[in-house]
């Protein structure tokens, strides 16, 4: 995988920890629009500090072959994190699997962005990690990224039943896959 990809109107990069004031603007601006679907997150997140931790952590299990996050910019604003798109458990074996997660800032939402990210990243994950099958699991009540995932091609595969801790409580998600074509 390259650290950075473009679409049309975007730059996918990983990020090292000279980001972590970019990324502490991002998840402090959006603290209270990211609250419903994510787990509960202690004051020390909202430290550039702790970020800088966030990154590094990353980047090492990106050298281990175990997960990716890219971030994503506008193209005419390179300085300002709009998003992120992480590939996680990624398996290399004989299941060749992976889970895929994103999340838009929300001034960034509903013009088409998450969409242009995942997709791309998608076939760089396929072609690169020779990856066969990708899973999303997706709150029930979380219409936008439903759409999402549908457009993107995704099957519904069923229901994970206490699957996921947020804000303190284990909830149900819905869970899709994406399984390439053989080549």
């Amino acid at each position: 995988m390259k650290l950075n990809y473009e679409t049309t109107r975007l730059q996918l990069l990983i990020c090292n920890e000279e980001y972590a004031a970019a990324l502490l603007d991002f998840v402090t601006e959006n603290k209270e629009f990211f609250s419903p679907w994510e787990p509960r997150r202690l004051p020390a997140f909202y430290t550039e500090e702790f970020q800088a931790q966030v990154l590094r952590a990353e980047f090492q299990a990106i050298l281990r072959s175990a997960y990716l996050r890219y971030y994503l910019f506008l193209k005419e604003d390179p300085a300002r994190i709009i998003g992120t798109v992480s590939f996680s458990n990624i398996s290399r074996g004989e299941d060749k699997s992976c889970r895929v997660g994103y999340k838009l800032a929300k001034d960034y939402t509903g013009k088409g962005y998450a969409e242009e990210a995942v997709r791309r990243l998608l076939t760089e994950v396929h072609n690169d990690l020779s990856i066969h099958r990708v899973e999303a699991d997706i709150m029930p009540e979380n219409h936008p990224s439903l759409h999402l995932i549908e457009r993107l091609g995704f099957s519904y595969e069923g229901i994970a039943r206490s699957s996921h801790e947020i804000n303190g409580k284990w909830t149900d998600h819905l869970r899709y896959s994406y399984i390439f074509a053989h080549q």
